[in-house]
């Protein structure tokens, strides 16, 4: 994200004037707020929150992938299905999806 300079406010200006960097952030511009000559906050579009968040969302997912990757790479060890696991423990995996998980 690239903030052009009229872009970057003290706190204290944000703070004076919010009404006025809320309608620009609404006609889509984002502010970044300084404080002590350091970077303390963002004014941003909704949007770009949620593109923030699903980035962030796809970062995660990305993560786990290398990490099963590498797992499943470096071990030589025998693998098992998770058919194979349920029916070790005398589970039936049609009667887990039948189950209803209350997370209440």
């Amino acid at each position: 994200m690239r903030i052009a300079v009229p872009d970057i406010r003290p706190v204290s200006q944000v703070g004076r004037n919010f009404g006025a960097v809320t309608d620009e952030v609404e006609a889509g511009r984002s502010i970044l707020v300084m404080k002590n000559n350091k970077p303390v906050a963002a004014v941003v579009p909704p949007e770009m929150l949620e593109q923030l968040d699903a980035i962030s969302e796809r970062e995660d997912d990305i993560a786990l992938l290398v990490l099963s990757l590498i797992r499943v790479t470096t071990n030589h060890r025998p693998m098992h299905t998770l058919e194979d696991v349920a029916a070790e423990f005398g589970v039936s995996l049609d009667d887990l999806d039948d189950e209803v998980v209350d997370d209440d």
